[in-house]
Protein backbone atom coordinates (compact mmCIF):
# COMPACT_ATOMS: atom_id res chain seq x y z
CA UNK A 1 0.00 0.00 0.00
CA UNK A 2 2.63 2.74 1.38
CA UNK A 3 4.35 1.85 -2.74
CA UNK A 4 1.16 2.31 -4.21
CA UNK A 5 0.61 6.04 -2.51
CA UNK A 6 4.50 6.94 -2.89
CA UNK A 7 4.15 5.83 -6.64
CA UNK A 8 0.48 8.10 -6.82
CA UNK A 9 2.39 10.99 -5.31
CA UNK A 10 5.31 11.07 -7.97
CA UNK A 11 5.41 14.03 -9.69
CA UNK A 12 5.08 12.85 -13.46
CA UNK A 13 1.63 11.01 -12.00
CA UNK A 14 0.42 14.23 -9.90
CA UNK A 15 1.39 15.91 -13.40
CA UNK A 16 -0.69 13.29 -15.46
CA UNK A 17 -3.90 13.22 -13.61
CA UNK A 18 -3.59 17.32 -13.21
CA UNK A 19 -3.56 17.39 -16.78
CA UNK A 20 -6.40 14.45 -17.79
CA UNK A 21 -8.68 16.58 -14.91
CA UNK A 22 -8.46 19.53 -16.71
CA UNK A 23 -8.97 18.18 -20.09
CA UNK A 24 -12.29 16.79 -18.91
CA UNK A 25 -12.99 20.25 -17.09
CA UNK A 26 -12.86 21.69 -19.92
CA UNK A 27 -14.86 19.36 -21.91
CA UNK A 28 -17.64 19.33 -19.63
CA UNK A 29 -17.59 23.55 -19.39
CA UNK A 30 -17.74 23.80 -23.42
CA UNK A 31 -21.05 22.10 -22.97
CA UNK A 32 -22.21 23.66 -19.68
CA UNK A 33 -21.72 27.27 -20.50
CA UNK A 34 -22.80 29.60 -23.23
CA UNK A 35 -19.93 30.60 -25.78
CA UNK A 36 -18.84 34.72 -26.89
CA UNK A 37 -20.03 35.48 -30.36
CA UNK A 38 -19.66 38.56 -32.24
CA UNK A 39 -22.16 41.24 -32.50
CA UNK A 40 -21.77 43.48 -34.92
CA UNK A 41 -25.03 44.57 -37.03
CA UNK A 42 -23.48 47.26 -38.96
CA UNK A 43 -24.71 47.18 -42.29
CA UNK A 44 -27.21 44.40 -41.66
CA UNK A 45 -31.42 44.46 -41.32
CA UNK A 46 -32.88 44.63 -37.97
CA UNK A 47 -36.63 43.97 -37.02
CA UNK A 48 -37.80 45.18 -34.30
CA UNK A 49 -41.05 45.02 -32.97
CA UNK A 50 -42.17 47.06 -30.39
CA UNK A 51 -39.57 49.58 -31.59
CA UNK A 52 -41.44 52.79 -30.71
CA UNK A 53 -41.08 53.00 -27.11
CA UNK A 54 -39.17 51.25 -24.14
CA UNK A 55 -36.70 48.86 -24.32
CA UNK A 56 -37.68 48.28 -28.32
CA UNK A 57 -36.62 51.93 -28.92
CA UNK A 58 -33.49 52.23 -26.67
CA UNK A 59 -32.36 48.89 -28.64
CA UNK A 60 -32.98 50.92 -31.92
CA UNK A 61 -31.34 53.96 -31.16
CA UNK A 62 -28.02 51.93 -30.09
CA UNK A 63 -28.73 49.76 -33.48
CA UNK A 64 -28.55 52.76 -35.41
CA UNK A 65 -25.82 54.09 -34.06
CA UNK A 66 -23.96 50.35 -34.89
CA UNK A 67 -24.89 51.46 -38.16
CA UNK A 68 -27.85 49.06 -39.19
CA UNK A 69 -31.15 49.09 -41.05
CA UNK A 70 -33.67 49.31 -38.69
CA UNK A 71 -37.36 48.52 -38.90
CA UNK A 72 -39.73 49.04 -35.98
CA UNK A 73 -43.05 47.90 -35.93
CA UNK A 74 -45.84 49.38 -33.30
CA UNK A 75 -49.60 49.53 -33.59
CA UNK A 76 -49.53 53.80 -32.41
CA UNK A 77 -48.50 55.01 -36.27
CA UNK A 78 -47.87 58.75 -34.76
CA UNK A 79 -45.46 57.40 -32.14
CA UNK A 80 -43.85 55.42 -34.64
CA UNK A 81 -43.34 58.09 -36.87
CA UNK A 82 -41.45 60.30 -34.06
CA UNK A 83 -39.20 57.60 -33.01
CA UNK A 84 -38.39 57.48 -36.97
CA UNK A 85 -37.82 60.93 -36.79
CA UNK A 86 -35.21 60.08 -33.73
CA UNK A 87 -33.12 57.27 -35.49
CA UNK A 88 -32.96 59.50 -38.98
CA UNK A 89 -31.45 62.22 -36.87
CA UNK A 90 -28.84 59.59 -34.82
CA UNK A 91 -28.31 58.46 -38.42
CA UNK A 92 -26.47 61.54 -39.56
CA UNK A 93 -28.98 62.26 -42.61
CA UNK A 94 -27.45 58.75 -44.29
CA UNK A 95 -29.39 58.29 -47.31
CA UNK A 96 -28.15 54.78 -47.66
CA UNK A 97 -29.53 53.70 -44.57
CA UNK A 98 -33.14 51.97 -44.61
CA UNK A 99 -34.97 53.63 -41.29
CA UNK A 100 -38.71 53.20 -41.42
CA UNK A 101 -41.79 52.12 -39.30
CA UNK A 102 -44.31 49.34 -39.88
CA UNK A 103 -47.95 50.06 -38.43
CA UNK A 104 -49.84 46.84 -37.27
CA UNK A 105 -51.71 45.12 -34.53
CA UNK A 106 -48.97 42.00 -33.73
CA UNK A 107 -51.65 39.77 -32.12
CA UNK A 108 -52.78 38.64 -35.40
CA UNK A 109 -51.30 35.82 -37.44
CA UNK A 110 -52.11 37.57 -40.31
CA UNK A 111 -51.08 41.36 -39.76
CA UNK A 112 -47.39 39.56 -37.85
CA UNK A 113 -46.99 38.17 -41.41
CA UNK A 114 -47.80 41.02 -43.47
CA UNK A 115 -45.80 43.94 -41.34
CA UNK A 116 -43.01 41.25 -41.91
CA UNK A 117 -43.27 40.66 -46.07
CA UNK A 118 -43.65 44.66 -45.82
CA UNK A 119 -40.56 44.88 -43.91
CA UNK A 120 -38.78 43.06 -46.19
CA UNK A 121 -39.81 44.13 -49.31
CA UNK A 122 -37.45 47.43 -48.51
CA UNK A 123 -34.73 44.77 -48.59
CA UNK A 124 -35.48 42.70 -51.80
CA UNK A 125 -37.50 40.46 -49.76
CA UNK A 126 -34.64 39.15 -47.50
CA UNK A 127 -35.32 38.00 -44.19
CA UNK A 128 -33.79 40.38 -41.37
CA UNK A 129 -30.55 39.47 -39.83
CA UNK A 130 -31.59 40.62 -36.35
CA UNK A 131 -35.11 40.39 -34.85
CA UNK A 132 -35.37 41.59 -31.51
CA UNK A 133 -39.55 40.70 -30.06
CA UNK A 134 -39.67 43.92 -28.05
CA UNK A 135 -43.30 43.95 -28.48
CA UNK A 136 -46.15 43.79 -25.72
CA UNK A 137 -48.27 45.00 -22.99
CA UNK A 138 -49.00 44.24 -19.55
CA UNK A 139 -52.52 44.93 -16.61
CA UNK A 140 -51.13 43.02 -14.01
CA UNK A 141 -54.43 42.42 -11.58
CA UNK A 142 -55.48 39.68 -8.56
CA UNK A 143 -57.00 36.69 -11.06
CA UNK A 144 -60.14 36.94 -9.04
CA UNK A 145 -60.52 40.43 -10.59
CA UNK A 146 -59.79 39.54 -13.88
CA UNK A 147 -62.19 39.28 -16.78
CA UNK A 148 -61.92 36.50 -19.69
CA UNK A 149 -60.85 39.59 -21.89
CA UNK A 150 -58.30 40.08 -19.45
CA UNK A 151 -56.98 36.59 -19.65
CA UNK A 152 -57.20 36.14 -23.26
CA UNK A 153 -55.37 39.74 -23.57
CA UNK A 154 -52.53 38.26 -21.00
CA UNK A 155 -51.98 35.84 -23.81
CA UNK A 156 -52.19 37.69 -26.89
CA UNK A 157 -50.20 40.78 -25.61
CA UNK A 158 -47.88 38.72 -23.76
CA UNK A 159 -46.85 35.49 -26.00
CA UNK A 160 -48.87 35.79 -29.67
CA UNK A 161 -47.82 39.05 -30.02
CA UNK A 162 -43.83 37.44 -30.14
CA UNK A 163 -45.06 33.69 -31.35
CA UNK A 164 -46.47 34.80 -34.27
CA UNK A 165 -43.85 37.07 -35.85
CA UNK A 166 -41.40 34.36 -34.35
CA UNK A 167 -43.04 31.87 -36.45
CA UNK A 168 -43.17 33.68 -39.61
CA UNK A 169 -39.51 35.18 -39.38
CA UNK A 170 -37.97 31.15 -38.94
CA UNK A 171 -40.11 29.92 -41.51
CA UNK A 172 -38.70 32.81 -44.16
CA UNK A 173 -35.30 32.27 -42.55
CA UNK A 174 -35.45 28.61 -43.00
CA UNK A 175 -36.35 28.98 -46.83
CA UNK A 176 -33.79 31.47 -47.65
CA UNK A 177 -31.05 29.81 -45.55
CA UNK A 178 -30.61 33.10 -43.90
CA UNK A 179 -28.25 32.70 -40.20
CA UNK A 180 -30.34 34.97 -38.64
CA UNK A 181 -30.15 36.16 -34.99
CA UNK A 182 -33.71 35.93 -33.08
CA UNK A 183 -34.00 37.04 -29.53
CA UNK A 184 -37.16 37.13 -27.39
CA UNK A 185 -37.88 39.32 -24.66
CA UNK A 186 -39.64 38.06 -21.43
CA UNK A 187 -39.18 39.59 -17.99
CA UNK A 188 -38.23 38.28 -14.13
CA UNK A 189 -41.79 36.91 -13.84
CA UNK A 190 -41.20 34.15 -16.85
CA UNK A 191 -38.61 32.58 -14.10
CA UNK A 192 -40.66 33.41 -10.99
CA UNK A 193 -44.29 34.01 -10.70
CA UNK A 194 -45.60 36.09 -8.06
CA UNK A 195 -49.33 37.50 -6.89
CA UNK A 196 -51.05 39.80 -8.96
CA UNK A 197 -49.17 38.64 -12.17
CA UNK A 198 -51.49 36.02 -13.34
CA UNK A 199 -52.65 36.88 -16.34
CA UNK A 200 -49.55 38.34 -17.27
CA UNK A 201 -47.34 35.34 -16.16
CA UNK A 202 -48.20 32.69 -18.41
CA UNK A 203 -47.73 34.46 -21.42
CA UNK A 204 -43.75 35.12 -20.37
CA UNK A 205 -43.67 31.38 -19.35
CA UNK A 206 -45.00 30.80 -22.47
CA UNK A 207 -42.55 32.51 -24.27
CA UNK A 208 -39.57 31.05 -22.20
CA UNK A 209 -40.67 27.57 -23.51
CA UNK A 210 -41.10 28.70 -27.24
CA UNK A 211 -37.63 30.48 -27.31
CA UNK A 212 -36.04 27.23 -25.46
CA UNK A 213 -37.43 25.00 -27.87
CA UNK A 214 -36.52 26.92 -30.65
CA UNK A 215 -32.98 26.99 -29.26
CA UNK A 216 -32.36 23.68 -29.83
CA UNK A 217 -34.85 23.74 -33.03
CA UNK A 218 -32.21 25.82 -35.20
CA UNK A 219 -29.23 24.29 -34.56
CA UNK A 220 -30.90 22.68 -37.38
CA UNK A 221 -30.56 26.28 -39.52
CA UNK A 222 -27.54 27.83 -38.19
CA UNK A 223 -30.09 30.37 -36.79
CA UNK A 224 -28.98 31.70 -33.50
CA UNK A 225 -31.50 32.48 -30.34
CA UNK A 226 -31.76 34.50 -27.69
CA UNK A 227 -33.62 35.06 -24.95
CA UNK A 228 -33.38 38.53 -22.57
CA UNK A 229 -34.91 37.95 -18.88
CA UNK A 230 -34.73 41.73 -17.58
CA UNK A 231 -36.84 43.00 -14.59
CA UNK A 232 -37.92 45.83 -14.37
CA UNK A 233 -37.71 48.49 -16.72
CA UNK A 234 -38.68 52.21 -16.66
CA UNK A 235 -41.07 52.87 -19.44
CA UNK A 236 -44.68 53.73 -20.84
CA UNK A 237 -45.75 50.11 -20.57
CA UNK A 238 -43.85 50.07 -16.84
CA UNK A 239 -46.31 53.25 -16.16
CA UNK A 240 -49.25 51.67 -17.39
CA UNK A 241 -48.49 48.68 -15.29
CA UNK A 242 -48.47 51.03 -12.15
CA UNK A 243 -52.13 52.13 -12.77
CA UNK A 244 -53.72 47.98 -12.60
CA UNK A 245 -51.01 46.64 -10.51
CA UNK A 246 -51.86 45.45 -6.98
CA UNK A 247 -50.29 46.85 -3.85
CA UNK A 248 -49.43 42.98 -2.60
CA UNK A 249 -47.43 43.01 -6.16
CA UNK A 250 -46.09 46.83 -5.48
CA UNK A 251 -44.99 45.79 -1.68
CA UNK A 252 -43.40 42.59 -3.57
CA UNK A 253 -41.66 44.65 -5.83
CA UNK A 254 -40.31 47.60 -3.41
CA UNK A 255 -36.60 46.45 -3.61
CA UNK A 256 -36.71 45.85 -7.18
CA UNK A 257 -35.55 49.39 -8.76
CA UNK A 258 -36.28 49.03 -12.14
CA UNK A 259 -33.50 50.75 -14.22
CA UNK A 260 -33.52 52.92 -17.91
CA UNK A 261 -34.34 51.34 -21.34
CA UNK A 262 -30.90 52.44 -22.41
CA UNK A 263 -28.99 50.39 -19.25
CA UNK A 264 -31.50 47.17 -19.98
CA UNK A 265 -30.52 47.49 -23.54
CA UNK A 266 -26.71 47.44 -22.66
CA UNK A 267 -27.24 44.58 -20.72
CA UNK A 268 -28.87 42.71 -23.40
CA UNK A 269 -25.82 43.77 -25.91
CA UNK A 270 -23.20 42.56 -23.60
CA UNK A 271 -25.24 38.89 -23.51
CA UNK A 272 -25.45 38.67 -26.77
CA UNK A 273 -21.71 39.22 -27.24
CA UNK A 274 -20.92 37.01 -24.66
CA UNK A 275 -23.13 34.23 -26.46
CA UNK A 276 -25.32 33.79 -23.58
CA UNK A 277 -29.00 31.89 -24.11
CA UNK A 278 -30.70 33.73 -21.08
CA UNK A 279 -29.47 37.45 -20.50
CA UNK A 280 -30.44 38.94 -17.17
CA UNK A 281 -29.88 42.30 -15.67
CA UNK A 282 -29.68 41.50 -11.71
CA UNK A 283 -28.62 39.57 -9.24
CA UNK A 284 -32.18 37.90 -8.58
CA UNK A 285 -32.56 37.72 -11.68
CA UNK A 286 -29.54 35.19 -11.74
CA UNK A 287 -30.91 33.51 -8.92
CA UNK A 288 -33.96 32.50 -10.72
CA UNK A 289 -32.57 31.57 -13.74
CA UNK A 290 -30.13 29.17 -12.18
CA UNK A 291 -32.66 27.52 -10.23
CA UNK A 292 -35.10 26.99 -13.07
CA UNK A 293 -32.49 26.69 -15.88
CA UNK A 294 -33.73 23.09 -16.92
CA UNK A 295 -31.82 21.52 -20.03
CA UNK A 296 -30.19 25.39 -20.96
CA UNK A 297 -26.48 26.56 -21.02
CA UNK A 298 -25.30 28.24 -17.93
CA UNK A 299 -24.07 31.73 -18.88
CA UNK A 300 -20.40 30.86 -17.19
CA UNK A 301 -18.77 29.32 -14.19
CA UNK A 302 -19.97 31.57 -12.00
CA UNK A 303 -23.37 29.66 -12.44
CA UNK A 304 -21.86 27.22 -10.65
CA UNK A 305 -21.76 29.59 -7.26
CA UNK A 306 -24.59 31.34 -8.07
CA UNK A 307 -26.28 27.64 -7.98
CA UNK A 308 -25.13 27.46 -4.59
CA UNK A 309 -26.08 30.35 -3.55
CA UNK A 310 -29.62 29.98 -5.15
CA UNK A 311 -30.36 27.25 -2.38
CA UNK A 312 -30.18 29.30 0.38
CA UNK A 313 -31.57 32.51 -1.62
CA UNK A 314 -34.83 31.26 -3.02
CA UNK A 315 -36.37 29.43 -0.02
CA UNK A 316 -35.81 33.28 1.32
CA UNK A 317 -37.46 34.59 -1.27
CA UNK A 318 -40.62 32.28 -1.38
CA UNK A 319 -40.51 33.00 2.78
CA UNK A 320 -40.80 36.73 1.91
CA UNK A 321 -43.39 36.38 -1.04
CA UNK A 322 -45.83 34.55 0.65
CA UNK A 323 -45.59 35.87 3.99
CA UNK A 324 -46.32 39.37 2.12
CA UNK A 325 -49.31 37.47 0.43
CA UNK A 326 -50.83 35.87 3.54
CA UNK A 327 -50.16 39.41 5.50
CA UNK A 328 -52.75 41.04 2.66
CA UNK A 329 -55.65 38.41 3.51
CA UNK A 330 -58.12 40.71 5.54
CA UNK A 331 -57.46 43.66 3.28
CA UNK A 332 -58.20 42.11 0.18
CA UNK A 333 -61.43 40.38 1.54
CA UNK A 334 -62.13 43.44 2.62
CA UNK A 335 -61.76 45.32 -0.79
CA UNK A 336 -63.82 41.98 -2.75
CA UNK A 337 -66.38 42.61 0.00
CA UNK A 338 -66.59 46.58 -0.51
CA UNK A 339 -66.87 45.23 -4.56
CA UNK A 340 -69.99 43.01 -3.84
CA UNK A 341 -68.15 39.99 -4.64
CA UNK A 342 -69.43 37.36 -2.51
CA UNK A 343 -72.63 35.69 -2.13
CA UNK A 344 -73.38 36.41 1.63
Amino acid sequence: MCTITSRLTEPYVLATAVAVLAVLVSTLAMGLFSRSTSFDPRGKFCYVPGGSAGLGKALAEDLVRRGAHVVIVARDASRSADTIAGLKKLAGGDAERKLFAVSADLTSQEASEAALAEACAAFGGRAPDYVFLCAGFSKPQLFVNATAADLKSGLDGVYWVSAWTAHAVVKMMVKQRVKGTITFVSSFVGYAAIAGYSPYAPGKFALRGLADSLRAEMFLHDIKVHLYMPAGILSPGYENEQKTKHAITKKIEESDTPISPEAAVRYLVRGIEKGNYQITNDFMTDMVRVATAGPVPWNGPLDLVYSALSAIVMPIFRQVVDGTVRSSKKSVEEELQAQGFFDN
